[in-house]
Protein backbone atom coordinates (compact mmCIF):
# COMPACT_ATOMS: atom_id res chain seq x y z
CA UNK A 1 0.00 0.00 0.00
CA UNK A 2 1.39 3.10 -0.71
CA UNK A 3 -0.08 6.10 1.14
CA UNK A 4 1.49 9.62 1.51
CA UNK A 5 3.27 9.86 4.79
CA UNK A 6 1.53 12.73 5.86
CA UNK A 7 -2.25 11.58 5.53
CA UNK A 8 -3.21 11.02 9.05
CA UNK A 9 -1.80 14.80 9.58
CA UNK A 10 -3.45 15.69 6.73
CA UNK A 11 -6.68 13.94 7.75
CA UNK A 12 -6.69 15.35 11.17
CA UNK A 13 -5.91 18.98 9.50
CA UNK A 14 -9.08 18.83 7.69
CA UNK A 15 -11.13 17.31 10.47
CA UNK A 16 -10.03 19.94 12.52
CA UNK A 17 -11.11 22.63 9.61
CA UNK A 18 -14.59 21.17 9.80
CA UNK A 19 -14.57 21.54 13.61
CA UNK A 20 -13.62 25.11 12.96
CA UNK A 21 -16.61 25.98 10.32
CA UNK A 22 -19.18 24.01 12.54
CA UNK A 23 -18.23 26.05 15.53
CA UNK A 24 -18.23 29.32 13.68
CA UNK A 25 -21.42 28.80 12.17
CA UNK A 26 -22.85 27.48 15.90
CA UNK A 27 -21.66 30.73 16.72
CA UNK A 28 -22.95 32.75 13.69
CA UNK A 29 -26.08 30.84 14.62
CA UNK A 30 -26.57 31.62 18.12
CA UNK A 31 -25.77 36.20 17.58
CA UNK A 32 -28.62 35.41 14.97
CA UNK A 33 -30.47 33.67 17.92
CA UNK A 34 -29.89 36.51 19.98
CA UNK A 35 -30.48 39.22 17.67
CA UNK A 36 -33.98 37.41 16.92
CA UNK A 37 -34.81 37.50 20.26
CA UNK A 38 -34.08 40.97 21.31
CA UNK A 39 -36.14 41.90 18.24
CA UNK A 40 -39.22 39.67 19.12
CA UNK A 41 -39.11 41.20 22.79
CA UNK A 42 -38.54 44.53 21.64
CA UNK A 43 -41.36 43.75 19.58
CA UNK A 44 -43.80 42.32 22.37
CA UNK A 45 -42.90 45.55 25.00
CA UNK A 46 -43.70 48.10 22.20
CA UNK A 47 -46.90 46.25 21.69
CA UNK A 48 -47.74 46.18 25.31
CA UNK A 49 -46.16 49.33 25.83
CA UNK A 50 -48.86 50.47 23.28
CA UNK A 51 -51.83 48.48 24.29
CA UNK A 52 -50.86 49.99 28.19
CA UNK A 53 -51.12 53.85 26.64
CA UNK A 54 -54.27 52.79 25.03
CA UNK A 55 -55.29 51.46 28.08
CA UNK A 56 -54.78 54.42 29.92
CA UNK A 57 -56.33 56.71 27.53
CA UNK A 58 -59.58 54.96 27.27
CA UNK A 59 -59.63 54.87 30.91
CA UNK A 60 -59.00 59.00 31.65
CA UNK A 61 -61.83 59.10 28.64
CA UNK A 62 -64.15 57.32 30.27
CA UNK A 63 -63.59 59.30 33.73
CA UNK A 64 -64.01 62.65 31.86
CA UNK A 65 -67.56 61.12 30.22
CA UNK A 66 -68.46 59.75 33.58
CA UNK A 67 -67.88 63.54 35.21
CA UNK A 68 -69.12 64.99 32.36
CA UNK A 69 -72.35 62.65 32.23
CA UNK A 70 -72.58 63.80 36.57
CA UNK A 71 -72.35 67.44 35.58
CA UNK A 72 -75.04 67.10 32.74
CA UNK A 73 -77.63 64.88 35.29
CA UNK A 74 -77.43 67.36 38.18
CA UNK A 75 -77.89 70.49 36.08
CA UNK A 76 -80.98 68.80 34.19
CA UNK A 77 -82.04 67.66 37.85
CA UNK A 78 -81.89 71.33 39.26
CA UNK A 79 -83.83 72.71 36.09
CA UNK A 80 -86.75 70.43 36.81
CA UNK A 81 -86.75 70.97 40.93
CA UNK A 82 -86.53 74.84 39.75
CA UNK A 83 -89.71 74.09 36.97
CA UNK A 84 -91.95 71.70 39.86
CA UNK A 85 -91.12 74.77 42.22
CA UNK A 86 -92.25 77.39 39.66
CA UNK A 87 -95.40 74.91 38.74
CA UNK A 88 -96.08 74.73 42.82
CA UNK A 89 -95.68 78.14 43.07
CA UNK A 90 -98.35 78.75 40.01
CA UNK A 91 -100.77 76.44 41.73
CA UNK A 92 -101.21 78.10 45.11
CA UNK A 93 -100.96 81.95 43.36
CA UNK A 94 -104.36 80.78 41.90
CA UNK A 95 -105.71 79.51 44.65
CA UNK A 96 -104.83 83.02 46.71
CA UNK A 97 -101.65 81.48 48.78
CA UNK A 98 -97.98 82.41 48.31
CA UNK A 99 -94.41 80.60 49.64
CA UNK A 100 -93.06 82.94 51.95
CA UNK A 101 -89.15 83.27 50.89
CA UNK A 102 -87.40 84.53 53.95
CA UNK A 103 -88.53 84.19 57.69
CA UNK A 104 -88.35 87.02 59.71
Amino acid sequence: MATRPDFLIQKRIAQDNRYVAAADYAKKMDRIAQVSGWFEGKQKFDFHEGEKRSKTFIQNEMECCAEELKIRRRTRLRQLYEAEARQWEEELAAHGLAVQRQHY
